[in-house]
């Protein structure tokens, strides 16, 4: 026998004869139920009818559980197009079917202009680090700098002047990379290489 005391169910009713408030302990007695009781104001008895229970209204959500469960819901619709685009492959490639990826690296070159400087050296390490992996180097596109070409005048009255045409430097290079797929590459782990790759690159596997 438990010796926690329950807690009282308090109601409210009017006296039938001098109309006063009432609140009185309705524990133990049934909804709907008549019970005795004195008014304490007149002191008359009078009866009451028990009421049923009344739930509290639902507490809303904060901000934080709605954004918390926007972002669940997100992240399980990523997650089935991740399982259905390596599907996809999947399925392709036990055709005896090719699949490729594709990306791209910018890497800065050991080139200066006037002042500016826009890197010190070519690193090309992240490059043997992705060819080890599997990437293949199939185009480099640089990047250029333009520069507004001015006239130098020798009077103190013009000074310098645009010259109407634009130079410019390059500041270095957009690697476009390849790299070839195999049925052995298509896993059940979502985060291995190529599940962050399709997550990262998602909008060009599947339309919303």
């Amino acid at each position: 026998m438990s010796d926690t005391p329950t807690e009282p169910r308090l109601v409210t009713c009017r006296c039938h004869y001098c109309d006063g408030h009432i609140e009185f302990d309705a524990s133990g007695i049934n909804e709907g139920e008549n019970c005795t009781l004195t008014c304490p104001h007149c002191q008359t008895e009078t009866t009451a009818t028990i009421p049923p229970l009344v739930s509290p209204p639902p507490v809303p959500p904060t901000i934080e559980e709605i954004e918390t469960a926007k972002q669940t819901e997100r992240e399980q619709i990523t997650v089935e197009k991740i399982i259905q685009v390596k599907a996809m492959l999947r399925t392709r490639l036990e055709s005896w079917k090719s699949a490729f990826l594709y990306d791209s690296v910018f890497v800065p070159v050991d080139s200066q202009i006037l002042d500016e400087e826009f890197a010190s050296e070519f690193d090309v390490s992240i490059l043997r680090k992705l060819g080890l992996l599997g990437w293949e180097i199939i185009q480099a596109v640089p990047r250029t700098k333009g520069i507004g070409l001015e006239n130098i005048g020798t009077d103190t009255l013009f000074g310098s002047k645009w010259a109407g045409g634009i130079g410019g430097n390059v500041m270095g290079v957009h690697i476009i990379l390849k790299k070839a797929l195999s049925a052995s590459d298509i896993t059940d782990d979502l985060a291995d290489e190529l599940g962050e790759f399709i997550r990262e690159h998602l909008g060009d596997f599947l339309t919303a």
